[in-house]
This record gives structure tokens, C-alpha cells and sequence, in this order.
């Protein structure tokens, strides 16, 4: 029971920075990443472990969308440093555990290499979004553009360290789908779902075949999306106090996250104890 509790809150957190942020950094930092990519790119291998591990996430992510998602609109509306400061806080919490994973497999220098790519890319493509303007609000979107920008969006969501927010909120569309996504309007949730889940799968694939073949170089890719984030999330205080309570926000969320994430580790430990002694035991019956 706590570590279905433990995925769902996860899957909440997962819901709330994939209405921001894109969910992909965060689903590492939270250890649950790369398990979620294999099973997109192959959801029936496995299919009852599979669901039993995925479940709970999914649960999760439904459950912050559906009580957290106007809220989340309203506060990057009138709170947007303070918000930003709680995504900061969420990621510098699961750095060690994204380090950690990085190097399962070894370390390499040569995986640098692909972290000074990957960051310099991001702060490049960063830049470009932020000297854009969004532009005037799309009140009616066509059914083949929802499938292209539910595409545009799944992009952001799962490669991480990646948003396509700023994307949308240019084409003038982000508060459109948003609305439509909140008061469950089947004429834009099923095109953007389709486009969403065409691009999940196809991009899911490709991710646990770069993992299967250069793990390390991979991954330490994604570490230069994910502290490039750290950059694009850095909010702009307008006085002292936003500061000082930004930065206690930003502080809370680490610590919640880190911990959240070694609470995680203990219970694996203690899952692979259990499955020892029980495979002791019955060697000797």
C-alpha cells in the first residue's frame, strides 16, 4: 500500500508539471521514467505487471488534473514566481537520484559530451521561445490541428528536460485546448489525445532503444535538458518578500522530493531483502 501511495503521488506530480513543464525530467527525478517509456513503447510485454506498475501513476495524474489543473493555470497566471520556484525545488531535490541512475551502468568522460550537446541546445531553443510573443487567443482549432498539437505537446511531456508550452501559447491555442481539456470537451480531448498518444508511442520507442544501446550516453543527455531546465525555470521576483517566500517554497519542495525519492530506495531495498530470504528459505525446504 505505500508504494502504491508513493506512485500515485508521483503520477500527481507527474499531472501538475505536464500542464507546465513537461513531465519528463520529473518522471526521472522521481525514478519512474525510464520503467514508463518501455512500457509505452510495449504495453502488452508484461501486460498485468505492467498495468499493476503503471496503474497507480495514471490514477495519480488524473486525479491532478482534475482538482489541481485550473489552479495550476490560475497561479502561473498571478503566482508565476512562486510556481516557478516549486518546479526549481522539485528538481534540484531529485538531482542525486538523476545522477544516481545516470551512472547505474558506469561513467564515462566521453557522456559529457553529450550533456554540453544536449544543454547547449536547450538553452538555445530556451532563448528563441522566450523572445516570443503569444500571440492573439485561438478560440476555434480544427480537428487535424488538435491532432498536430497534441503531438507538439506529448514532445514536450515525455523527452525531458524539453517544454512546448511556449510553442502553443505562441499559436495562440494553449488556453483553448487547456479549457477544453478542464470542462471535458470530447471535440478537443479525442484529436489532441490521438496526436498525443501517436507521438508518445512512436517517441517512447526510440527512447528505450537509445537506453537499450547507449544507456550512459543517453542519460547524461537528459541531464543537460534537465539543468538547462533549472535555467529556464528561474522566475523574476518583483520585491524582498517574493524572494524570501520563493525561495522557502523552492527549499519545502526540495526537501519533500528528496525525500520522496529516498523513501523509494528504502522500499526497494527492502522489497530485495524479502525476495532473498525468501528464495533462501526455500533452497533449504
Amino acid at each position: 500500500m505505500v508504494e502504491v501511495f508513493i506512485k500515485i503521488i508521483k503520477g500527481m506530480i507527474i499531472g501538475i508539471s505536464a500542464m507546465t513543464a513537461g513531465a519528463g525530467t520529473f518522471a526521472i527525478i522521481l525514478g519512474i521514467y525510464d520503467r514508463c517509456m518501455q512500457i509505452i513503447a510495449n504495453p502488452f510485454k508484461n501486460f498485468k505487471s505492467n498495468l499493476k506498475y503503471i496503474l497507480p501513476i495514471v490514477i495519480g495524474i488524473g486525479i491532478s488534473v482534475l482538482i489541481f489543473g485550473k489552479l495550476v493555470l490560475y497561479c502561473l497566471s498571478n503566482y508565476e514566481a512562486y510556481f516557478r520556484c516549486v518546479l526549481l525545488g522539485i528538481i534540484i531535490g531529485g538531482i542525486p537520484t538523476l545522477f544516481k541512475v545516470a551512472n547505474k551502468k558506469g561513467f564515462k568522460k566521453k557522456y559529457l559530451i553529450s550533456t554540453l550537446v544536449a544543454f547547449i541546445f536547450t538553452i538555445i531553443l530556451t532563448e528563441f521561445a522566450n523572445t516570443i510573443k503569444a500571440g492573439k487567443t485561438v478560440e476555434y482549432i480544427t480537428t487535424i490541428e488538435l491532432i498536430i498539437y497534441g503531438a507538439i505537446y506529448a514532445f514536450g511531456a515525455v523527452m525531458p528536460g524539453m517544454t512546448t508550452i511556449h510553442i502553443l501559447e505562441y499559436m495562440g491555442v494553449l488556453s483553448t485546448i487547456m479549457s477544453g481539456l478542464f470542462e471535458i470537451n470530447l471535440g478537443i480531448i479525442i484529436p489532441f489525445g490521438i496526436g498525443y498518444i501517436i507521438l508518445a508511442l512512436t517517441t517512447a520507442g526510440m527512447i528505450t532503444y537509445l537506453f537499450n544501446k547507449f544507456y550512459g550516453m543517453t542519460y547524461y543527455a537528459i541531464i543537460g535538458f534537465s539543468i538547462t531546465s533549472l535555467v529556464m525555470f528561474i522566475p523574476n521576483f518583483s520585491n524582498a518578500f517574493e524572494t524570501v517566500v520563493g525561495v522557502i517554497m523552492g527549499v519545502v519542495s526540495a526537501v519533500i522530493i528528496y525525500l520522496i525519492t529516498r523513501l523509494e530506495d528504502y522500499t526497494n531495498r527492502n522489497r530485495e531483502k524479502i525476495s532473498t530470504v525468501d528464495k533462501k528459505e526455500g533452497q533449504k525446504e
